[in-house]
């Protein structure tokens, strides 16, 4: 909880800094120190960036990497075949396939590779490549990102362990032709490979890295437009300009440091304070800097929601899983509390990603259930509640002796979890103990099976619906839930085997099984995040899905 005096004192050094906000020089740097040196000269500004991360990293290995600011951090140093630029643009040449062919049945594609080196200074390979797809498949890696790589013939079965790596459809045909087959035509194959999983490595350093393989920047071996020259755990990450890279030209900064923190009130006083130059702007302090100069409120393909275990005694029950949902009142924990201009989640799929006929996805399919404040009261959720608890014989006392949240950490967290346990219990009667846990942490309470209810969130790895609803598939490694529904696989499944609007029209039906029949997760919002840069800073691109921030083109002036 944010101190008085602190936020005094934050409020008044934005108030100062706003009158200074057209002096400002460099990276860090204080109005004194751009000031012109000699009359009519002045010192150039450093090229580089100190940007804020709001959670601890621990894992940057590229072949098993899993969550959002790891990939943010890594894409700066890293390439795939095809780079995201601004809008979402997937344009030919713009990673490291300079072109690509597409056979008639759509699938198989040749990609033409440029040339481009590793920062040992050693080619880029087709070879490479296909060493790097099949590593991140191996069973003994355990990536859980592994399964984006199954619509590759042989993908599946190697990583579940019934087939053979030989089996699978990579092909280096030459030093610069890489061929890959697909199982059946994929309609989102291109704009899934700006992930970190389909970047590249050399064998040769894996291999003679073993286990340090990206444990320390002396281990790590990039092709991006970066270098990792530092990375101390959990405190910062810096990269550094990599001479090497195809595109170098085109890169201005010669340094990015990535703190990490998860205390809002330090990060604020940083920004202040010339620490940071790019920051993510918390719900309590939206007010303060809407009105900045560069705010930027960025809408992505992200939505926030709570599982539910289906392996507890009580959480197996629909009705009781259901009330829980029917409880949160979203528009108030948006309106009043998170207050960042995120929208209540009514569905699964966030709008933006695109469905039947090249609409939104969101609108076709509608909204899939009512809550406190959306076509239903408390008094109904209660009701609900009293009747799951009917069906298994148990009573909210023995419900509330052991029910839990687990949820990340962080201020925000925190605050979610205050505001849903005093909706639980002003409207069910029961009480919750909260769980903060670090990613790692988190994952081994999911796995162990012994949790009730952990609020999760899950933004787009490329524009289509599958991307989220893959992740509750019975043989996903992320259905940490106990989930399944063979009618909900099998959608999937057909779905993955047809193409356009009656794709389309499959994803609608299992969304609506999950969210709606199933109630196996309660979505609560769709994100929007908002960051203020100073005023000295651009070329940072911001996507709604894929490579949600990047890098390259950043420079400050």
């Amino acid at each position: 909880m944010m101190k008085k005096g602190s936020l005094l004192f934050v409020t008044m050094i934005l108030g100062f800094c706003l009158l200074l906000t057209g002096c400002g020089g460099g990276t860090g740097a204080t109005p004194e120190t751009d000031a012109p040196s000699v009359e009519g000269e002045t010192t150039a500004m450093p090229q580089e960036l100190n940007v804020s991360i709001n959670v601890e990293i621990t894992d940057l290995n590229p072949l098993v990497t899993s969550t959002t600011d790891e990939h943010e951090v890594l894409m700066t140093c890293m390439e795939t075949l095809v780079r995201m630029g601004e809008g979402g643009a997937l344009e030919m040449g713009s990673g490291l396939a300079e072109s690509w062919d597409i056979s008639e049945d759509y699938l198989t594609y040749t990609f033409h590779l440029r040339d481009a080196k590793f920062s040992t200074g050693d080619p880029v390979t087709a070879q490479d490549f296909e060493y790097s797809w099949k590593k991140v498949l191996d069973p003994a890696m355990a990536s859980e990102y592994a399964y984006l790589l199954y619509p590759i013939a042989g993908a599946e079965a190697y990583n579940t362990g019934t087939g053979n790596v030989d089996d699978i459809a990579v092909h280096a045909l030459d030093e610069k032709t890489l061929e890959v087959t697909l199982v059946s035509p994929i309609d989102y194959f291109i704009d899934s490979l700006v992930i970190t999983e389909f970047s590249v490595v050399p064998e040769g350093s894996v291999e003679e890295f073993g286990d340090n393989f990206f444990m320390s920047p002396e281990y790590m071996v990039f092709c991006g437009p970066y270098i990792m020259t530092e990375w101390v755990p959990n405190q910062y990450v810096v990269v550094e300009k990599n001479p090497n890279y195809w595109d170098a030209d085109n890169v201005k900064l010669d340094k990015i440091t990535f703190h990490m923190g998860t205390e809002t009130n330090t990060i604020v006083n940083m920004f202040e304070t010339g620490q940071l130059d790019v920051m993510q702007v918390q719900p309590e302090f939206l007010e303060i800097y809407k009105d900045y100069p560069n705010f930027v409120a960025f809408t992505e393909a992200v939505t926030e929601y709570l599982k539910f275990n289906f392996q507890d005694p009580f959480f197996g029950n629909k009705k009781i899983r259901q009330a829980f949902s029917m409880a949160i009142d979203r528009t108030s924990y948006m309106n009043d509390f998170f207050k960042t201009g995120s929208t209540p989640a009514y569905g699964y799929i966030p709008p933006g990603i695109l469905g039947v006929g090249g609409k939104d996805f969101r609108d076709n399919n509608g909204d899939l259930y009512t809550d406190a404040n959306h076509g239903n009261t408390p008094e109904q959720a209660a009701a609900m509640l009293d009747a799951g608890l009917a069906e298994i014989g148990k009573t909210r006392e023995e419900l509330s002796a052991y029910l839990s949240l687990v949820i990340g950490q962080g201020d925000l967290n925190l605050k979610t979890a205050q505001v849903l346990q005093e909706m639980w219990k002003n409207t069910l009667g029961v009480n919750l103990e909260v769980k903060s846990l670090q990613y790692a942490m988190r994952q081994a309470e999911y796995d162990s099976g012994e949790f009730t209810i952990g609020k999760e969130g899950w933004g787009a790895d490329y524009n289509d619906p599958m991307t989220f609803l893959d992740l509750f598939m019975t043989s996903s490694p992320y259905n940490d839930l106990g989930y399944s529904n063979p009618d909900y696989d099998a959608l999937l499944t057909q779905a993955n085997q047809t193409h356009g609007d009656e794709r389309m029209e499959l994803l609608q039906q299992a969304e609506k099984i999950l969210v709606e029949e199933d109630c196996a997760i309660a979505p609560t919002f769709f994100q929007t995040r908002s960051w203020v840069y100073k005023d000295y800073v651009h070329g940072v691109i911001r996507n709604g899905s894929g490579l949600r921030c990047d890098y390259k083109y950043a420079y400050v002036e």
